[in-house]
């Protein structure tokens, strides 16, 4: 079976930065860590939940905080492709029609496109929004996957950026402090979130999909501006 245009591409970038990682790794022996950040960011930015700040911040400590968001975002990149690919094909299935109908889709959806670049990026770089929303809300809106790709680009690397150039100036025991303060405050915002999305979905209904229609997923046009 032919590989489209993105898998080719991404393939090839794939390459390069193993080849890359295998050059650090034998002539670069002090910076081999950051091949475990690299590998590491992959989950961290994908459906596993694994939290990705205290790797920024644990690497911060040892590396250039600027060096540490560039491997990380690499990785990032990767996870957000292969997500975007997972969930546009999962959402296919049957299975997904009561989640696609619920409200707190539809709701979210509503809001999404308003300004899909603009929620993907502030998403990406703000810790206390959860991200996981965006993750599912790219795909299955037909928003295009470059766009997708280059708004997480410009949110993540300043917000690794930043928590690695924490983990360089603050303490231990500061550190701690931060992180169970942000885990606080992403859990009583996805809380509020889900709520006022289910609520706005019933104020203002979204047209669903028709029974005659051929995909389960809303075809989106978007205009070829610049982001």
């Amino acid at each position: 079976m032919a590989l489209n245009r993105d898998w080719q591409r991404f393939l090839r970038i794939l390459g390069v930065l193993f080849l890359a990682a295998a050059f650090v790794a034998i002539f670069l022996p002090s910076c081999r860590n950051l091949i475990f950040l690299f590998l590491y960011s992959i989950p961290a930015n994908s459906v596993i939940p694994v939290p990705h700040e205290p790797g920024m911040v644990f690497f911060g400590r040892f590396y250039p905080p600027h060096l540490v968001a560039i491997v990380a975002v690499a990785g990032t990149l990767i996870a957000c492709f292969l997500d975007y690919q997972a969930v546009n094909f999962a959402f296919q299935a049957r299975k997904f029609q009561k989640i696609r109908e619920s409200d707190v889709y539809q709701g979210a959806v509503h809001y999404f496109l308003k300004a899909p670049f603009a929620c993907i990026l502030i998403a990406a770089f703000a810790p206390p929004i959860p991200f996981y929303i965006f993750r599912v809300l790219s795909p299955t809106s037909g928003y295009p996957l470059r766009r997708y790709m280059l708004a997480v680009f410009l949110g993540r690397l300043p917000r690794y950026y930043l928590f690695a150039l924490m983990g360089s100036a603050l303490n231990p025991p500061g550190l701690i402090l931060v992180d169970g303060g942000l885990l606080l405050l992403c859990a009583l915002l996805y809380s509020s979130v889900k709520r006022h999305l289910a609520a706005r979905h019933r104020e203002v209904p979204i047209p669903v999909e028709t029974p005659h229609s051929e995909s389960p997923i809303p075809h989106i046009s978007f205009t070829k501006t610049a982001p």
